[in-house]
């Protein structure tokens, strides 16, 4: 056979060397046993459990999460021709009246004839859409203004994330500050775009929070090594980490990159997804505008909100959006060619992202079972929150702080020295090891902790609690019984 012109040695390097822990070595082998269960259902399996557990990524209607009924019936309206949907005779003996309005509202947003969703629409996102979400963002932070031509709906938060690094990392010498542990989009992205990842430490023991020393530092040691270092990633709430931040510690984040010009990356995602009572979402745009930052420009800020997360849960859709705050008017006109390049993001993702940000008013016929919808996903995620957190830090041997917000955990786990030494020898991470085994005993599927950084000797993994209470109820006692046996395998 004749060698390939593009093979793992012709091509771009940077993309042999990134990584992105969530769909890799473990999951890698739990689709592997998925498979393998698949075929054999009928037959004696290997494996003590007859079904995969995917807690390794946050995808909540692949694990059984129901979706939202009203944001469907719209949405099946607007891709239905109208003689079969919005204009059908027997329409509201099907759909609600306030869907069928949404609706047809929607379709003369899209025009182009009937109004199809199947058309391009404007690169940064349909306009009317693009006002729901202003007025969104305008309630949620106290009034404070936001214009719609200052934003872009993109297929979900991460390509949002994507378009703002390619534009900060302009060469090798610049580096983004970014959460230990953090989620691996920033890791893999800087990766890929030949950027430095500058670490700033989340203090575990003080409930992942991070203290202005700890940023001082990270940023002059890396200033000391050459690095340029132009802006810096905020999780909140955390991922992996579940932590809420205080509004102080977001105002001295806010100060700190207005402080030493770093653009600021706000990862707000989870802002639905709060379970603890004294804690409450506070965004970046809010503590700029409340530190005065605002009124001075004195802030540079891209902040970012997604379809996937919250209760709608609706990954797939691609739903999501950034907004620029202080943004150069120049850059913003790059990053609207970067994303004409790719068109538009989906328009269903972009009608989602409507329906999230505004759905039905008091008084319509969807509103309280809407509401009711939302209200039971939300008080489940924190009855799970609470049996995963609990559940893990009463096992001997892991440590597990309290699961404020987000859909994660993610506990240390103390590795017996000669299982660090096994895995030392296999020449995976400990953690990594330990996470295979966990798979290969329960068919439980997590990440290992490695794969979003920690501290030198810590090891551990990030699960979510997604699947339904009863089924974390068992994951969290087969955790339990793997550890005993992997410790008393490795004593």
């Amino acid at each position: 056979m004749n060698k390939k012109t593009l093979n793992e040695d012709t091509m771009f390097q940077q993309l042999r060397a990134m990584e992105y822990a969530v769909r890799g070595k473990v999951v890698i082998a739990a689709d592997v046993i998925h498979d393998e269960l698949v075929k054999n259902k009928n037959s004696n399996s290997k494996y003590p459990f007859d079904h995969i557990v995917y807690t390794n990524i946050g995808n909540p209607q692949s694990v059984g999460q129901k979706p939202l009924t009203w944001p469907r019936q719209v949405l099946a309206l607007v891709d239905l021709p109208d003689a079969v949907g919005v204009h059908h005779p027997l329409a509201e003996q099907m759909f609600p009246k306030d869907a069928i309005q949404r609706a047809i509202e929607i379709k003369t947003c899209l025009g182009c004839g009937d109004g199809s969703s199947g058309a391009y629409s404007h690169s940064q996102g349909n306009i009317c859409f693009r006002q729901d979400i202003a007025k969104f963002i305008e309630d949620r932070d106290g009034g404070v203004p936001c214009n719609p031509d200052d934003l872009f709906i993109t297929n979900g938060a991460s390509a949002a994330i994507g378009y703002v690094l390619h534009a900060l990392i302009a060469n090798n010498k610049c580096g983004t500050m970014i959460p230990i542990p953090q989620y691996p989009i920033y890791s893999a992205t800087l990766d890929l775009l030949g950027g430095h990842k500058v670490g700033y430490m989340l203090n575990e023991k003080q409930g992942w929070d991070c203290t202005m020393e700890q940023l001082e530092k990270s940023l002059q040691d890396a200033k000391d090594q050459g690095i340029n270092v132009n802006s810096f990633v905020l999780i909140n709430p955390g991922n992996p980490t579940g932590q809420v931040l205080p509004k102080e510690s977001v105002r001295d984040i806010v100060r700190f990159c207005a402080k030493h010009n770093l653009v600021l990356l706000s990862d707000e995602v989870y802002q639905e997804n709060v379970y603890d009572e004294n804690a409450e979402f506070y965004s970046c745009k809010r503590a700029a505008f409340d530190t005065g930052l605002l009124e001075r420009d004195a802030i540079e800020l891209f902040s970012f909100h997604s379809t996937s997360k919250g209760v709608f849960g609706e990954c797939g859709r691609r739903g999501g959006y950034m907004e620029l705050t202080g943004i150069d008017k120049g850059v913003h006109d790059q990053l609207y060619k970067l994303a004409s390049a790719s068109l538009c993001s989906t328009v269903s993702g972009q009608i989602m992202t409507s329906l999230m940000v505004r759905g039905p008013e008091p008084g319509d016929e969807s509103y309280e079972s809407h509401e009711a919808e939302k209200a039971a996903v939300f008080e489940s995620l924190k009855r799970r929150a609470k049996i995963v957190s609990d559940g893990l830090n009463n096992i001997d041997g892991f440590a597990c702080q309290p699961a404020q917000g987000s859909m994660y955990c993610f506990p240390s786990v103390q590795i017996p020295p000669k299982a660090i030494e096994e895995a030392q020898r296999q020449g995976v991470t400990p953690d990594t090891m330990y996470c295979v085994s966990l798979l290969q005993k329960t068919g439980v599927c997590v990440v290992p902790a490695s794969g979003f950084g920690q501290e030198e000797g810590r090891y551990g993994f990030r699960t979510t609690f997604l699947p339904s209470e009863e089924e974390m109820q068992r994951v969290v006692q087969q955790i339990q019984e793997h550890h005993e046996e992997f410790v008393a395998k490795y004593v």
